[in-house]
Order: C-alpha cells, then structure tokens, then sequence
C-alpha cells in the first residue's frame, strides 16, 4: 500500500516538495490550499504598480498538480492538524497521512504596539490584498488626472513602513510608476510623493552592502523620501505619527514591516519562536513528531552557523528539496540528514528596468544588467510551472 504525503500550502516550498516526491512510486501525495493558484508573491511590488497581469503573478495549482503522477490538489482550509492520530481536518474533511509537510508561508505581522496599524494599512502578502490596493491605487491616480485644471492640485501622498526587502522594492517600483505616469501624461499637476519609513540608520538592513548602496542612491534618484532610524507609533485613517512627533498625511499606506507565521503553526502544539515559526530540528522535522516536517517561512530555518534565515522563496526552495531527500531516505530506512541552507543569493527590484543582485556573494550587477537578471530568473521559474499546467489544461480538453 502506497503511503500518503499531505503538503499543506501551494507557495514555493509546498510546489517544490509536491514536484521533488510525486516521481516516488511509493507515494500518494495530496496538495491542499485554499486557494486554486500559486502566488509569485516576489512579484507583489510589479503588480502593484500596474507593471503586471494577474496572470504574470499566479500559476493554476488544479492543473499544475495533474501533470504529476500519483498527486491529487484539495481546494480547502485546514482547520485542525492532529499530530497523534496523523490527520489534517480540512474544512471537517479527516485526511490520513504518513507523511506530513507544513508549507503555509506567513503573513504580514501587524503589532499591537502600533495604534490603528492593521485597521488603516494594507499589507501584500496575499493577492487578494495586492490586488485590492492595485485598484484602490489606479482610481487615486485617476482622481489626480481629474484634478488637472483645478487651482489647487490634490496631493497624493503614499506611506510604506518597513524598509526591508519588500518595502524597498514596493517603494522604488511605486516611485518610478508616479514619475512615468506624470511624464507619459503631460500632466502639470505632480506632487506624487513616495515615503518609506526605516527603523534603522540603512535600508535592507542586513543584506549585503552592495544591495544597501545601490538601493539607497536609486531611492534618491526616484525621489522617494526615506525617514531613517524612525518607527511609526500610531496610524489614523489619513495620518502616521512618529516616534520624533512629527507626522506623515497620506492617502495609501502600505507596511511591509515584518512578517510572522501563518496561524497554522499555533495549531499543531509544538514549539514556536517570538515570529510564531515552528521549531525544527537540523533535519526539517517538527520538534515534537518526526513524520511531520515544515519548510519555507513557516518553519524557524537557521544556517550552518546557527544564524536565522530571512524569508524569500530561496530559502523556502532550498527547506523544500532538504525534505524531500529526508522523506525518500526515511522509505529506505535510513536516517534523515541535516539541512546545509544557505542563501544563494538576493535579489532587489528598485524601479522600472533596474534591479541589484548579489549571487553567491560575490558575483554583483545592478541597473538594466541587473533587472534582465532578474526576471531571466523569474520567467524561467514561471515558464517552467506554465509549461506543466498547459501541458494538463490541453490533455484535460481532449478527454471532454
């Protein structure tokens, strides 16, 4: 009898480990998430700013898992995970597993310490809230075009707390679509004004200096107004207040301030650090149950030396093959084996056709070199998922 592997979660982790095991003979793999498409939430700054499609940023997960022998796809939310008796609850639907693989991200950490933070700011770690701001952002610019012969122009101010990876890149995106959207439409009335606000002295506070000094000097070119060594410590429906006093009247705010796990990990009753990640051993397996692992944003990665990993699709790639290895290894009888995760690289959108990129920390390019890079990288990995998802589509409508 075939044993069964349940993934839960269809972002980059999870689609990883469902392609690395669904060639094993042995094994039933069943992929669950509540929604019928993968993500490319690395592309969320893109989307946003009106560069792409949804359907630049979203792979179909229905047809893309029917390419793959021995794997079934469940549209669900999973509401419990019974760790003793092996079954995941989705939507009061008891699945039995074997195997068990967390794979369900994280989501946009909001702190309590920041007044009406969650209740005025958006975050866009799901499509649904990129794509709401998307629009909410095209009807402002449409209001601004309105106001074109009006004595007093109407300023259009947006706000991004948090000056990591996402925030930067949100920023410089936003900042070269205001700059090109007044140039392209000869309009007189400007004043679009981009801020990020940054809690450190830097922005992509510990990244590589390189990535630092190429994003600070296209910040500056795009206009976009950095506030360093700030934090916000209240939000109201039209304005951020300031740890110094000062404040910020805005018509968008976005924070990209950091990140927890998914609820998920709560549920399972095993050992969780202060981002709500589940504690995993050198391995990838849950602390408290060696048939269940976690990968990717979800799970507390750490390094060769100890040292935490940030979140990018990297890392949650890399968790995902370290798994799959340690499952096949565990169906010949032998041991799993620890986890080398290592960030191979970074990579940083800043704006229109401009991108910096640090590769195994020593190759370096940036500018127009550094954006083809980039979305060479990008296509390649969507190309690929597209390719198998059509492949699925067209077999399906012969069989109609």
């Amino acid at each position: 009898m075939k044993k069964k592997v349940i993934v839960i979660g269809g972002g980059y982790g999870g689609i990883r480990v469902m392609q690395g095991l669904s060639s094993v003979k042995e094994l039933e793999i069943v992929l669950i998430d509540q929604n019928p498409y993968h993500y490319l939430q690395t592309e969320a700054y893109a989307l946003i700013a009106n560069k792409v499609t949804l359907t630049d940023v979203t792979v179909d997960l229905v047809a893309l898992c029917r390419r793959y022998k021995n794997t079934e796809y469940i549209k669900a939310t999973v509401s419990d995970i019974d760790l003793e008796k092996r079954i995941v609850h989705a939507q009061e639907r008891p699945l039995a597993y074997d195997y068990l693989i967390i794979a369900t991200g994280s989501r946009t950490d909001f702190p309590r310490s920041i007044r009406g933070l969650e209740k005025y700011s958006h975050g866009v770690k799901t499509l649904q809230r990129a794509f709401s701001f998307k629009q909410q952002f095209e009807y402002q610019l449409y209001e601004r075009m309105q106001s074109e012969e009006d004595l007093f122009c109407k300023a259009f101010n947006v706000v991004i707390g948090g000056a990591g990876l996402s925030g930067v890149e949100i920023a410089a995106e936003m900042g070269h679509y205001a700059q090109k959207f007044i140039h392209d439409n000869r309009m007189l009335c400007d004043g679009i004004q981009i801020y990020l606000i940054a809690s450190r002295a830097q922005v992509l506070n510990g990244m590589h200096p390189y990535l630092q000094k190429e994003a600070k000097a296209r910040l500056e070119k795009l206009g976009v107004k950095v506030i360093y060594n700030t934090r916000i410590v209240e939000v109201t429906e039209k304005r951020v207040e300031l740890n110094d006093k000062s404040t910020i009247d805005f018509d968008f705010m976005i924070f990209a301030g950091g990140i927890k796990a998914s609820t998920l990990a709560k549920k399972i009753g095993c050992e969780l650090n202060a981002k709500g990640q589940i504690a995993v051993t050198e391995s990838l397996q849950v602390v408290c149950q060696k048939n269940v692992y976690a990968v990717g944003d979800i799970a507390a990665l750490k390094d060769a030396q100890g040292r935490s990993i940030p979140a990018t699709a990297n890392g949650a790639e890399q968790s995902a093959e370290v798994v799959v290895k340690n499952i096949k290894a565990q169906l010949k009888g032998h041991r799993p084996q620890h986890a080398f995760i290592g960030l191979q690289g970074m990579m940083v959108a800043l704006g229109g056709s401009n991108a910096a990129v640090v590769l195994y920390n020593t190759f370096k390019v940036s500018g127009i070199l550094g954006h083809l890079l980039k979305r060479l990288i990008t296509w390649r990995y969507k190309f690929l998922l597209d390719r198998h998802a059509l492949k699925a589509y067209k077999k399906i409508q012969k069989e109609r």
